[in-house]
């Protein structure tokens, strides 16, 4: 399909994942701050974001693959209303294990959301024109990264504590409006197919354990940040909207990388950005977590989505690339494994939270290290082989 004629169907998407990863961004900031209000434990805390993160890992994998069976319009719009519900629940929360519940609906409505969206966005563009439209997908939710935090900062310090879930309800339910008359019911599918070459075989892609384990990395150091640092930050005297501003800086750096990833894709290929990312983690984590100094803390988070957007773009790329007709399959394998770094990070880092405040961000690093000095090591043997 040519992309001006689907162009006003990926507007209608985009714009859905900008409304839907902006009211994350608001919630993320938001349930942290009201469950140190209800004297939740940093434990507790943590594992108010490792639950969703455990339904998350689950419901992707099964929602991925059912998607590829059942029409996308129809299971999106379920979604977007799943996730508003999620927001009432957050509300009328009154104590920090009904924000446990409210968390697993609205991860059990996300993990429906972003496998299908990621699916939908493949049978719209097709193989030839994945990297570009992938461009304006990512960008869309990215740039909602930088507008959610600081919203939900600005509207608790404006308004009141609960006031950013009641936003959240009016924008997932525009969503779920948006999803229900814009998009379409039958993809084209005459280009969901296996990549064949010229002989007519299947290309053989690439091994996509490495772009999997990074997305982990992503979901690991993303969650920790998101789970934790709000109720740190707060016991440590800074204000609910520097917060939020902290968040927007490293989503503007994410969406930047985002908006650039066709471009470091060519010049450097898909398995240095992947390598890269690490090495962004291990400085911004540590920043993070051996300052007490807030001008540092921006810093720290500036460097973090430099990380993400590397991350996320190549892994997502690499992923899906050649996933011919089973591409919620691989999209629910992808966000799957989001999943399983949303659920560690929290529940790792809020145990850990427990000892030290700073320490979760310099276990991070740490992870973040092991990960990128193990696939050198492996490209070094596979290079020392090749040579022998």
């Amino acid at each position: 399909m040519e992309l001006t004629k689907i162009r006003s169907h990926l507007i209608v998407l985009c714009v859905s994942v900008f409304l839907n990863q902006m009211c994350l961004g608001v919630v993320f900031i938001a349930t942290p701050i009201l469950a140190l209000e209800m004297k939740a434990s940093p434990f507790l805390i943590g594992l108010i974001g490792a639950g969703g993160g455990a339904a998350y890992a689950v419901m992707t994998r099964i929602f991925g693959s059912a998607s590829d069976r059942f029409s996308r319009k129809k299971l999106l719009f379920v979604a977007a209303v799943v996730q508003a519900f999620s927001m009432l629940l957050s509300f009328s929360s009154r104590d920090p294990y009904q924000l446990i519940f409210a968390r697993l609906v609205l991860s059990i409505g996300a993990a429906l959301f972003w496998p299908l969206s990621e699916a939908y966005i493949g049978d719209l563009a097709g193989a030839d024109q994945l990297g570009r439209v992938l461009i304006g997908y990512n960008v869309s939710w990215g740039s909602a990264t930088i507008v959610g935090p600081q919203l939900g900062g600005l509207l608790i310090t404006w308004f009141f504590i609960r006031s950013p879930f009641l936003v959240a309800f009016t924008f997932f339910s525009l969503a779920a409006v948006l999803l229900l008359i814009g998009t379409k019911v039958n993809i084209d599918k005459s280009h969901r197919i296996p990549h064949l070459n010229e002989g007519g075989k299947l290309v053989q892609e690439g091994s996509k354990v490495f772009p999997l384990i990074y997305a982990f990395l992503y979901g690991f150091n993303g969650a920790i940040l998101n789970a934790l640092f709000p109720a740190y930050a707060t016991q440590l005297g800074v204000s609910a909207d520097l917060i939020g501003r902290m968040f927007l800086l490293s989503g503007l750096t994410q969406t930047l990388m985002f908006f650039l990833a066709n471009r470091l894709q060519s010049k450097l290929g898909e398995r240095v950005m992947l390598l890269l990312s690490p090495f962004f983690f291990i400085c911004s984590l540590t920043m993070i977590g051996l300052t007490l100094a807030t001008p540092l803390f921006f810093l720290g988070f500036v460097i973090f989505g430099l990380g993400q957007g590397m991350a996320y773009s190549a892994a997502l790329f690499l992923v899906l690339k050649g996933s011919g007709s089973r591409r919620g399959k691989a999209a629910g394998l992808f966000e799957s494994t989001l999943g399983i770094g949303f659920f560690t990070g929290p529940l790792v880092g809020g145990a850990i939270y427990e000892i030290g405040g700073a320490y979760p961000y310099i276990f991070g690093a740490l992870v973040s290290f092991s990960i990128m000095a193990s696939h050198l090591f492996i490209l070094m043997l596979k290079r020392a082989r090749t040579d022998l």
